[in-house]
């Protein structure tokens, strides 16, 4: 059964005409004649009398416009229904503590189940084994055989003390902090393994001191001027309160993006 045939049929029965009809549906003239055709020859009846005055539905025409009303509201009200399940289906999100913390908030996402992974690896290994559905990483730990979309860019920013006097720069080269004494979330940690990767990479030096295991035990070091650390903007935003100096890096950034095994995990999060 043609659904699409049947609609067409409804319009010319309630038009009365086919230019009408034809207008209604956007369509010419002669592919609505060719499709009211068609729908006479797969019943084998003549369902409209034409004449000079239009269209004038036959006793199977008047038959078949009740009928296919119905079905027609029925199949809307079951495509409906369906789009409700897809729409509510309970989605396991795995990210990140900063973004759990700073981002999904944001997101309204109170029907779906929130997973917190230490790192982006451990989310991807997660997902790959079916515990999550979908994850919010950084994109340089992506598995490039899953879906992603990107979510958004930002700088790593700098948290110094007062005394370091770097406060006054609106941006800092590596070159810059890399003498100070630096303080760092210690394995595993995205931030840990972006940076040191970045030095690496880049050819320059490190000052590690310490590394911790805890956000407050690391803002804490830095308050007592036992060195500097740098945490992505996201987290920094919410250190305003903090007796500190803020200094983008612009040369070291992270892309967040969100990654799934197929895309419909993707769609259903920004559908949300």
């Amino acid at each position: 059964m043609n659904l699409e045939w049947l609609e067409t049929f409804t319009i010319i029965a309630e038009e009365k005409s086919i230019t009408q009809a034809a207008e209604k549906l956007h369509i010419s003239q002669p592919a609505l004649s060719k499709q009211l055709k068609n729908l006479e020859n797969k019943f084998d009846v003549p369902l409209v009398y034409r004449s000079a005055k239009g269209i004038t539905v036959t006793e199977a025409g008047d038959c078949l416009y009740k009928k296919a009303k119905n079905l027609l509201f029925q199949a809307a009200a079951i495509e409906q229904e369906m789009h409700t399940f897809a729409r509510s289906k309970n989605l396991r999100v795995g990210c990140l503590p900063s973004l759990a913390t700073s981002y999904l908030p944001t997101m309204h996402f109170n029907e779906h189940s929130i997973f917190i992974q230490n790192g982006s690896e451990t989310l991807v290994d997660s997902l790959g084994n079916n515990q999550i559905d979908i994850a919010l990483i950084d994109n340089t730990f992506s598995n490039e055989k899953f879906n992603k979309e990107t979510l958004f860019t930002e700088e790593y920013i700098v948290i110094a003390p007062k005394s370091y006097q770097l406060g006054h720069n609106k941006g800092l080269t590596w070159q810059e902090i890399q003498s100070f004494p630096m303080i760092l979330h210690a394995a595993p940690c995205d931030s840990n393994s972006r940076i040191l990767s970045y030095v690496k990479q880049s050819g320059n030096d490190i000052n590690l001191v310490k590394t911790v295991p805890f956000g407050d035990f690391l803002y804490g070091y830095v308050l007592a001027k036992e060195g500097l650390t740098i945490v992505p903007k996201l987290i920094a935003k919410n250190l305003s309160h903090l007796d500190v100096d803020q200094i983008p890096i612009p040369e070291l950034k992270r892309t967040i993006v969100v990654t799934a095994k197929s895309q419909q995990p993707i769609v259903q999060f920004f559908n949300r």
